[in-house]
């Protein structure tokens, strides 16, 4: 696995955004179940890594992340930092019950908040693009965050009928 050229603005873009996130995480009070919780970074994960193989990656090679075109230690590393940001997106949809046509707006929200992120990420160089605009990006972030919410209410509906089966049997 390669090492950054030089520990620069990316690398410590990365280490401060995990350290940030993952505070907050902890510091927000619970509202899932820690096996919802995990799932909900694991998918945020696997989304990403799935849609950065498939657009940055060998099928369209369309950015770069970090320093290099390779896989280096700091694309591992920076996985982690985007799972919170669904964690909070699931997190205060849950919390502030929105619903009907609230959802719509809560997304699109969502989505431009997803594009200051990704604006202040191209400003301490975790992207490097080629054929990419950052326009296209929020597309991108709609359809994603909507996958996101079809998850959780997914995960949430399933959690529910299983409590109810559980009660059942005892």
């Amino acid at each position: 696995m390669l090492l950054p050229d030089k520990f620069d603005e990316n690398e410590w873009f990365i280490m401060i955004s995990l350290i940030l996130t993952y505070s907050m995480i902890i510091k927000l009070p619970k509202r899932f179940p820690h096996t919802v919780t995990l799932l909900i970074l694991f998918f945020g994960m696997g989304y990403v890594q799935v849609t950065d193989h498939i657009l940055a990656g060998s099928s369209y090679n369309t950015y770069d992340i970090n320093d290099f075109g390779s896989f280096e230690l700091f694309d591992w590393i920076g996985w982690f930092i985007y799972p919170p940001f669904g964690y909070f997106f699931i997190y205060f949809f849950d919390k502030w019950s929105v619903r009907g046509k609230r959802i719509f707006w809560y997304i699109l929200g969502w989505s431009f908040i997803a594009m200051l992120v990704e604006w202040i990420s191209l400003k301490f160089h975790m992207f490097t693009y080629y054929s990419w605009k950052f326009s296209y990006s929020y597309p991108v972030y709609l359809i994603t965050l909507c996958i996101y919410l079809l998850f959780f209410l997914y995960i949430k509906s399933t959690f529910k009928k299983l409590k109810e089966i559980r009660r059942t049997d005892f």
